[in-house]
């Protein structure tokens, strides 16, 4: 995996003065050079900050200009869903493959189940990983804050970032958790449980109700619900035979990794959609101060026309005056 880091580089480039600050032109007084032409650019350049001769002035990089620390967060956040997206396909691939009834040897199986859950538990790491990132911004503004290197429209754009950042890892995490969920199900079916309710793909909504975040509430019950169903299998099967197949407890152990996977999926979800609310208040003040200037300015403009219109017929105009 490679990092592109051409958007950094445009922004440091673009960080350079424009009028790079020129050095006072001296000579050395031992050397007797002259500013002449047919010195070579290669050599005064090589030369001049040893030798004291002249230098034509260097670039002067404004630090004040460089993207703010948050922006690296962003592309930290980024990358890490381009992995999990990545690794998301090689698992729905693992996943049909291991569903489908196999005749061969065992221990293929168990190889696969390994590997389905190391890429589960990988992707899911990897959203804790997003989440913790997004809330390190609050940490970076207020030490931006404290040394006071960060404006109002610095934060504002910070802000913006952590609802954008937390959108995108919530949509990401929303797709996983409805595969695994989807899986989770082909599991319980192959090993003859019983569902103990339908999870409803559209929940019946109310004004006061977020339809994503009762979706995930459904994944979260009905992967307790799934936990709770294998540990009563478990503990029927020491009773009736006194000891618990390899295989079953192999299958039943998946189930239930499974579902805690989605129990922790739910939680970042709903930790995520907090943060967007809350931020989002704060915006929806910015945007309702946004549409305010965006009246004020068409209001100007129509009474910037109203007074071209005086200045460029002032004889009817004093004429409408004497009049009224």
């Amino acid at each position: 995996m490679w990092r592109d880091r051409t958007n950094l580089y445009i922004s440091y480039r673009q960080s350079f003065a424009h009028h790079p600050t020129k050095k006072p032109r001296y000579f050395g007084p031992s050397q007797g050079f002259t500013d002449s032409p047919s010195l070579s650019e290669e050599r005064r350049g090589l030369i001049a900050g040893a030798d004291g001769l002249e230098d034509d002035g260097d670039a002067i990089i404004e630090m004040d200009l460089l993207p703010p620390r948050w922006v690296d967060v962003q592309e930290e956040v980024s990358e890490v869903l381009a992995d999990i997206a990545q690794k998301s396909a090689r698992l729905d691939k693992l996943h049909q493959k291991h569903i489908l009834p196999s005749f061969g040897d065992e221990g293929v199986r168990k190889e696969e189940e390994a590997i389905i859950e190391q890429y589960t538990q990988e992707i899911t790491r990897s959203f804790h990983a997003c989440q913790n990132a997004i809330q390190r911004i609050d940490g970076l503004v207020r030490e931006q804050k404290q040394l006071g290197a960060v404006t109002k429209g610095d934060e504002t754009m910070a802000k913006n970032i952590q609802i954008s950042l937390a959108a995108r890892v919530q949509e990401a995490s929303a797709r996983f958790r409805k595969k695994q969920s989807t899986y989770l199900r082909k599991l319980r079916e192959l090993e003859g449980m019983a569902s103990p309710f339908e999870r409803v793909s559209t929940p019946i909504q109310s004004q006061y109700s977020d339809p994503s975040l009762m979706e995930s509430d459904a994944d979260k019950s009905f992967s307790q619900t799934t936990l709770q169903q294998t540990s009563q299998k478990q503990q029927q099967q020491l009773v009736v035979s006194g000891a618990n197949d390899v295989a079953i407890a192999q299958r039943e152990r998946e189930i239930n990794d499974i579902a805690k996977g989605i129990i922790e999926l739910s939680d970042i979800f709903r930790e995520l959609q907090t943060m967007i609310i809350d931020q989002g208040t704060m915006l929806d003040r910015i945007d309702y101060n946004v549409e305010r200037m965006a009246t004020d300015v068409k209001q100007a403009d129509t009474e910037l026309k109203v007074v071209r219109l005086y200045s460029l017929t002032p004889g009817l105009c004093k004429l409408a005056d004497l009049l009224e």
